[in-house]
Order: C-alpha cells, then sequence, then structure tokens
C-alpha cells in the first residue's frame, strides 16, 4: 500500500520562488520552524521567508513532459556540403563587384 500524497511540503534540498515575486527563486538550504532559508540565485544570498510565501517550482517525483518533435518546413531543402557541386554562372554583369 503505497499512497501518493499530492502535498507540496517543501525540504532541504528543494527549488522554491516567491508565491509575489517569482524573480526571486534558489535552493532551500534550511528550514527553523516556520522560516525557510533560500540561497537564491544568481547572487547566491541567503535570505529567509516564512513558509507560506514560498511554493515549488520543481516536483522530482513527476517526470519531465517530452518536448514535441519540430515540424520540418516543407520550403527546406538539404544540402549535403560534402560532395562536390558545379556551380551556374549565370551572371548579366560579368567582371562587376
Amino acid at each position: 500500500m503505497s499512497e501518493q500524497c499530492e502535498c507540496d511540503f517543501i525540504s532541504v534540498g528543494d527549488v522554491v520562488e516567491h508565491k509575489m515575486n517569482t524573480s526571486v527563486f534558489g535552493i532551500v538550504i534550511g528550514i527553523a520552524g516556520s522560516l525557510i532559508y533560500i540561497r537564491t540565485s544568481p547572487t547566491l544570498a541567503v535570505l529567509s521567508f516564512h513558509e507560506w510565501e514560498l511554493q515549488l517550482t520543481e516536483d522530482d517525483e513527476l517526470p519531465p513532459t517530452p518536448a514535441k518533435a519540430e515540424e520540418k518546413p516543407s520550403n527546406v531543402i538539404a544540402v549535403d556540403f560534402t560532395k562536390p557541386r558545379v556551380l551556374k554562372k549565370s551572371t548579366k554583369t560579368a567582371g562587376e563587384a
């Protein structure tokens, strides 16, 4: 009997972001009661927030969603640059640069 919890408990090592300012995010490095200490990115400053101010940004339990394969445009012609080609010479301005 394995029960999956859909909880969003924050623990050390989780990547979290601030709910009101999502440009503040980082890794949880410590917990003291309701205060959670995070090392922010990219400044590496240590900030403390209450647990209700933060939200998880990653869920390690769920696999990442697969990326969609890009469709090849119909007007693209593949060119093999390893083979020699004869270039067509059709210039009206011979000798002009």
